[in-house]
């Protein structure tokens, strides 16, 4: 199955998902298009994704995919469009090559978080990070980090992020977190708004196991990707470790990671003389 997955209640997104569907068909029998999200991938996973949307919905398709592991093409309709390195007019001139699997793909890690709440245990799938975050309170909340046994540290402050490499110029870069190449087997550890001058951001290998928890009678809210929070409290136990499966995308054969750094962030551009 080809998929082509959007939210069918954007005139924009149905107008490209239209200009892209006949061509496929000319070349593939098996072309599924999915609108409101109705399409089980569990059952019957695609052999690509094209994804006609931003960055947030990359992330929520990674998500539905499951355990399976198919390359994901973003066509960028979003505001920003850092996963999503192609315009419609690229896709339109490399429709072959995306077909016949000759663009290059980039393979990252996603997060696996454990969730333990009075006895009970969920798991939750992250691309991008796992936040932990302060209630709309403004208290400062207090989180406990610990690292494969170790006691890593007790930050104090707005809360935490533990990003991959794929997220480290999400919600880490705006907390002040490094830059990884996505390629990289490692995570961020994060703090937003440390009460403290000396706690800063951490790498670590993402092969350990990270928990994190609050105080007794402290919340907090959890959120992951950006999308859906929950209240977690204390005696609630949050165990983050690398996910069996990695997401994939597909990449644009004219840039490098460095040249979308550059062009989505300005990153490492000389600063421009105005004339006087």
């Amino acid at each position: 199955m080809i998929l082509l997955v959007g939210d069918g209640k954007r005139a924009d997104v149905v107008h490209g998902i239209a200009q892209v569907e006949p061509l496929l068909r000319e070349r593939a029998s098996d072309v599924v298009v999915d609108l409101d999200g109705r399409v089980d991938l569990t059952r019957q996973p695609p052999r690509v994704v094209f994804n006609f949307g931003g960055d947030g919905s990359i992330l929520h398709i990674a998500r539905r995919l499951g355990d399976h592991q198919v390359p994901i093409l973003g066509v960028n309709f979003g505001k920003f469009g850092f996963l999503a390195e192609f315009e419609l007019p690229d896709l339109l001139v490399r429709l072959d090559d995306a077909l016949a699997g000759r663009l290059p793909s980039r393979r990252s890690i996603m997060l696996k978080a454990e969730i333990s709440c009075a006895g009970a245990v969920r798991e939750r799938l992250a691309v991008n990070d796992v936040v932990l975050q302060h209630l709309p309170d403004g208290r400062m909340s207090t989180v406990h980090a610990r690292y494969s046994g170790a006691d890593i540290a007790t930050i104090v402050g707005d809360g935490v992020v533990v990003s991959t490499p794929l997220g480290s110029t999400a919600h880490n870069l705006s907390a002040g977190g490094p830059i990884l190449h996505p390629e990289v087997d490692a995570i961020v550890l994060t703090p937003i708004c440390p009460h403290t001058l000396s706690l800063r951001p951490l790498t670590l290998p993402a092969g350990g196991k990270l928990e994190l928890w609050v105080d007794a009678g402290d919340s907090i809210r959890l959120t992951m990707d950006g999308q859906g929070s929950e209240t977690i409290s204390g005696g609630d136990r949050i165990t983050i470790t690398r996910a069996a499966r990695h997401i994939t995308l597909v990449t644009h054969p004219s840039r490098s990671y460095f040249d979308t750094l550059r062009l989505k962030f300005g990153w490492s551009s000389r600063p421009v003389a105005h004339p006087r």
